[in-house]
């Protein structure tokens, strides 16, 4: 869930600038969101995550297309709340670079690759009813490729599009204040993603 919200603010970028023309520019994106994932095991939890990105690209010019260029850096921060008592927060720190090609004809390509730190914070609740904390650090890496068409009519435009993603965490060992050790897995993830994108231009 972090890794995709600091996605879709790159994500964003490269939809927002598609057909504009400028030389290079800095951006900046707030990260607002709130989830609630439940399992029927019952180790569900609420996440709500604030964060800013910022970045930096520039845009290439060319007889039939164009290509733009950019590097990115971001925070968020994770407060986490678990069903079955107990609480925990992520802080993440991400970096990464992208980059994107459009034909004049709507035809584009756009590449995302970036890498995270969390640092990992948990206060959890035994079955006495006991707490005990903990806290470790992780990292991350992932990558996000989208191809698709996009159509011009006056101010609208519609974007049909194809996207794959992929992202890792490596494994992590942490005892608790209790002395209980855990284990977190690695987590890898790869999906595809079909949809269309539709947006109105408005000058301010």
């Amino acid at each position: 869930l972090v890794f995709d919200a600091e996605l879709d603010t790159v994500r964003e970028r490269l939809g927002s600038v598609k057909g504009v023309n400028y030389d290079t520019a800095m951006w900046s994106s707030a990260i607002n969101t709130r989830n609630n994932v439940t399992t029927d095991a019952g180790a569900g939890f609420e996440q709500t995550l604030t964060g800013l990105t910022l970045g930096i690209d520039s845009r290439f010019s060319r007889e039939e297309s164009s290509t733009i260029r950019g590097l990115f850096f971001g925070y968020s921060h994770s407060d986490i709340g678990f069903d079955r008592g107990g609480k925990g927060n992520i802080d993440s720190y991400t970096l990464g670079a992208y980059a994107g090609w459009e034909h004049q004809n709507g035809a584009y390509v756009d590449g995302v690759v970036k890498v995270d730190r969390f640092a990992n914070t948990i206060h959890g609740k035994m079955s006495n009813g006991a707490t005990a904390f903990g806290d470790y650090n992780s990292n991350g890496a992932g990558a996000h490729v989208e191809s698709g068409f996009r159509w011009v009519d006056g101010l609208w435009s519609v974007r049909p599009y194809l996207a794959f993603t992929g992202f890792t965490t490596d494994g992590q060992d942490y005892t608790l204040s209790n002395g209980m050790r855990a284990d977190v897995g690695n987590t890898r993830i790869l999906r595809a993603e079909a949809g269309t994108a539709v947006s109105y231009h408005m000058d301010l």
